[in-house]
């Protein structure tokens, strides 16, 4: 593997070391501290993902015309400008303040998105591009699970705000190694002219295509249209994992702060320790087929957990089971999830791609949160909440299948 890929890894460990310090738990922190109800959580959260959601696509055409490493580096540093402020809006239990943060930091993180996934790209193609992408996704959930096992116990201690505070510091870490060790990709080289600094692409080193154009390419691509609305409304599903489990499983089975900490350190370390399994004895299989056996599992423990809540039968033992069997459905999913996209755009096109589908799973988890949130509110049956949100998987398996049957085995192909 491309050495540059392994020292992206890492730095996305270091990132998401200081990130998972307190990012799972702000459901809770709003839910618990701010006294707020589970659909305003949901409308804010949502809120701010609607403001988002067209810098996904606009930071994938901007990959495609500025370069991958550029814009790795101006989201880091924006998500640290970010969560250095929204630790000081956790410590003054401001609300607002805590949005203002939020978004103004997503802006440019989300921005620069489709940049990670265009940089792999562009080092690997076929398998190695499909290991390429789970390397990164080691590293992302390596340091996950170190994350979100110490933040469990550091909010108890020193307290979200402070959490947040020490997360900021870590992020930085994490930016200032990859700006140092991380060289420009192909694609990077080709809009500096071949040279060593970035330059203002050219009419000789860009493919001159408008904003326009790359919108008609993709528009055209009726296959591509099938598989982002499939991987939409698979989002409405794998997104409850964020913000409706650790609710459902703190509020509802009664786990507490600290087993609700090792049970999401559990996910990031069978993606760790499992990843690279599942990845090996999926490769030369197609991406719809992963995806519908990964969506299936998620499925299982969805259900299991609704189980759990109407029969009260060891709700400590599901849930751990719970979160093993859907992380590996987890790691079925984020392997088509993430190398689709680029096998499926034309060479100029990867990062508009990736953006766009980036777009369309952040407008799913947007309803996701919606969904999940309306459903704890208004459902009292634990079983019933859990069917009413695995509910989408029927669409986007019928989705899935057709557009199995319409691409070609060369990008379909693990």
């Amino acid at each position: 593997m491309n050495r540059n890929l392994r020292l992206l890894g890492i730095g996305v460990a270091i990132r998401m070391l200081g990130n998972a310090l307190y990012n799972p738990f702000l459901a809770l922190f709003l839910v618990n501290v701010l006294r707020l109800g589970y659909f305003e959580v949901g409308v804010i959260i949502a809120g701010v993902g609607v403001v988002l959601l067209p810098f996904n696509w606009l930071g994938g055409l901007a990959t495609d015309r500025l370069g991958r490493r550029r814009l790795i580096l101006l989201g880091l540093i924006g998500e640290v400008a970010a969560t250095a402020g929204l630790a000081y809006a956790f410590a003054l239990h401001s609300l607002l303040g805590a949005i203002l943060a939020a978004t103004l930091g997503g802006v440019v993180t989300t921005t620069a998105g489709p940049a990670f996934s265009a940089y792999i790209a562009d080092f690997a193609e076929g398998a190695e591009r499909t290991r390429g992408f789970t390397w990164y996704r080691i590293g992302f959930n390596a340091g996950y699970s170190a994350g979100v096992t110490v933040g469990g116990l550091l909010i108890s201690s020193i307290g979200f705000a402070g959490a947040v505070g020490v997360a900021a510091v870590i992020v930085a870490g994490g930016t200032a190694f990859l700006a140092a060790t991380l060289e420009p990709s192909p694609r990077d080289r080709e809009l500096q002219g071949g040279g060593g600094g970035m330059r203002r692409p050219t009419a000789s080193t860009t493919p001159g295509r408008s904003l326009r154009e790359s919108f008609a390419i993709l528009g055209r691509d009726r296959v591509a249209l099938e598989v982002l609305l499939a991987f939409g409304l698979v989002v409405l599903v794998v997104g409850q994992w964020a913000v409706t489990f650790p609710l459902y499983v703190h509020n509802v089975l009664g786990i507490s702060y600290a087993l609700l900490g090792i049970g999401l350190a559990l996910n990031g370390l069978v993606v760790v320790f499992g990843q690279t399994f599942t990845t090996e004895s999926v490769i030369g299989r197609r991406h719809t087929t992963i995806a519908i056996a990964g969506i299936g599992l998620y499925v299982l423990a969805f259900l299991a957990l609704g189980t759990a809540g109407v029969l009260g039968l060891v709700p400590v033992v599901v849930f751990f089971a719970a979160v093993v069997v859907l992380t590996f459905g987890e790691n079925l999913i984020t392997i088509p999830q993430a190398t689709l996209p680029s096998n499926l755009a034309p060479r100029e096109e990867v990062g508009s791609y990736n953006g766009a589908f980036a777009m369309v799973g952040g407008a799913g988890f947007i309803v996701a949160v919606l969904l999940g949130g309306v459903v704890l509110a208004t459902t009292s049956n634990p079983l019933l909440i859990w069917v009413y949100l695995v509910a989408p998987v029927v669409p986007a398996v019928i989705l899935l299948r057709d557009a199995a049957r319409r691409l070609p085995l060369s990008i379909d192909r693990a």
